[in-house]
């Protein structure tokens, strides 16, 4: 979610009451069948089953994603490019909102050389940066209000000129793709509907001619006229459930609502899952909060995209672990107190890691934070596993000979590495390790063929081992064993080739956070 469209929900969070009982109503039934992947699918199955199949292993691990906004010198925002140089997403993505749709319904870029876009906006030194820390970026689009989409989406001509912009600046910059953050969904009536599917199906058709992706954010809320599976099936390859401010919800009292209550985000993503075909989950994306708020006028005047620091501001904050967990909320994690009239919300990384868990759950592993700056928290390396992955064609990594870059819809990024016949090889660089020792590092490949294929798997230019990866059922299906490597500690290099034959195709490797 973005900057410039939260400042809206406070109007439109009404259209949302009621929504954890109705999509409750249907979590019961479908939840054990969805983490099976047997449940039906929702209205876009029909559209989206002719999508290539993906199997257990397509995500060897968790796939971290995070929201980059702009904002002017001096506000929390300006943090943002410190915190995502610890390396949190540095085999993930970052989104970084390079443009907004103005009042007309046109694409305007929001440089850094503007005041108001000071940090965080479009430069060459800021793309290089994004870059330089995630494997994946994309230029988030955002706009303030329904009558600038409906001048976008309404009108031929502005659709057009918006799909050409955002496609050229995303290839010349050498971003991964764009990231479509429109908040209207409550306020559709049908036409906006389909005007917003159709701008939707001529962005992805843009984007995929460029060889790019397209990302698209969806609401906390099953029953609008965005539907998760229809989306993916008009030709997005991601879309992500915004699973958090339920707080915009907040009854007239002195007890606000939480962000996103755990009970409250399994009713959503259950029912944002069951709406496509459980071949193409693998695609789905869970938003989740790493932010705060402050409240007043019992609940109704609500002030968001607050961050940790502004906590640490706030009257009567604590960093007493004993007071801390007294203030914890059990349904959400989010720790909540009352002081001068005012109340406050914030998520700390307890609570963070408990709702990864949630979407962990339910066999979710893509997952995109909001957001960046004003030490918001980020996960724990023990809720995210420890472990590391780093997609075969990542930016960095060595492609020798024949070797390239394929498209594979169910890899874990989209594309694998092929063709490491005699003479080819691929070197995946930037593998790190905490301590020297055998790790057991999970090696996603795919096998097209009847019979199993060889590669030889060396660390750091030693001696190196030969592997078999079994058929996986065809070039656009990945499979997954698990291979012992001894690393060193710090950085280390894995390359794979075969002499003697061809290889199969690779498509990442995940690095567990401790040998063993």
């Amino acid at each position: 979610m973005s900057r410039t469209t939260r400042t809206t929900l406070r109007s439109i969070g009404t259209r949302r009451v009621g929504l954890a009982a109705a999509a409750g109503l249907a979590a019961a039934a479908v939840l054990a069948s969805l983490v099976n992947g047997s449940a039906s699918a929702g209205p876009g199955s029909a559209k989206a089953s002719a999508q290539p199949a993906a199997t257990a292993e397509a995500a060897p691990s968790l796939n971290f994603q995070e929201w980059l906004y702009p904002g002017p010198a001096g506000s929390s925002t300006c943090s943002a490019p410190q915190e995502y140089a610890d390396g949190r997403v540095q085999n993930g993505a970052l989104k970084a909102e390079y443009y907004t749709i103005n009042a007309s319904g046109s694409a305007v870029r929001l440089d850094a050389s503007n005041p108001d876009y000071a940090c965080n906006g479009y430069s060459a030194a800021n793309v290089a940066d994004v870059k330089a820390h995630s494997a994946k970026q994309y230029v988030t689009v955002s706009l303030a209000d329904l009558a600038a989409e409906r001048n976008l989406t309404g009108s031929a001509t502005k659709t057009n000129a918006a799909v050409s912009t955002l496609t050229n600046f995303a290839k010349q910059i050498g971003f991964t793709g764009v990231d479509v953050d429109f908040e209207n969904y409550w306020d559709w009536n049908n036409t906006d509907k389909a005007n917003f599917y159709n701008f939707i199906t001529k962005l992805a058709t843009g984007l995929h001619n460029a060889g790019l992706k397209l990302q698209v954010e969806g609401p906390p809320d099953n029953g609008t006229g965005f539907n998760y599976g229809d989306i993916l099936a008009s030709g997005a390859d991601q879309v992500v459930m915004m699973a958090y401010d339920l707080e915009y919800q907040s009854p007239v009292g002195n007890t606000c609502l939480a962000f996103a209550p755990y009970d409250w985000m399994k009713d959503l993503l259950t029912g944002a899952l069951a709406q496509i075909p459980a071949a193409q989950r693998y695609r789905f994306v869970a938003g989740l909060p790493s932010e705060a708020y402050s409240a007043a006028n019992q609940c109704q005047d609500i002030r968001g995209n607050l961050t940790l620091k502004d906590m640490k501001n706030a009257p009567g904050y604590s960093s007493d672990p004993a007071v801390i967990e007294s203030r914890r909320d059990p349904e959400s994690g989010e720790i909540r107190w009352s002081s001068g009239g005012k109340f406050y919300d914030y998520v700390d990384q307890t609570a963070l890691d408990r709702k990864l868990d949630v979407a962990k759950g339910l066999g979710i592993t893509n997952v995109s934070v909001w957001t960046l700056g004003g030490g918001n928290v980020w996960f724990s390396k023990k809720a995210t596993g420890g472990g590391t992955t780093i997609e075969a064609e990542a930016t960095g990594n060595t492609l020798a000979g024949a070797a390239k870059v394929l498209a594979c819809t169910p890899c874990s990024g989209g594309k694998r590495v092929g063709y490491i016949n005699p003479g080819s090889s691929l070197t995946v660089k930037n593998v790190q390790a905490s301590t020297a020792g055998t790790y057991q590092v999970a090696v996603a490949f795919t096998n097209g063929e009847p019979d199993a294929l060889q590669a030889r798997i060396s660390v750091n230019g030693g001696a190196s081992q030969t592997v078999s990866f079994a058929p996986s059922g065809g070039y656009d299906s990945p499979g997954s064993v698990t291979v012992p490597l001894a690393l060193a500690a710090g950085t280390n290099t894995i390359r794979f080739d075969n002499p003697s034959g061809p290889a199969p195709d690779f498509d990442a490797i995940t690095v567990p956070g401790s040998a063993g």
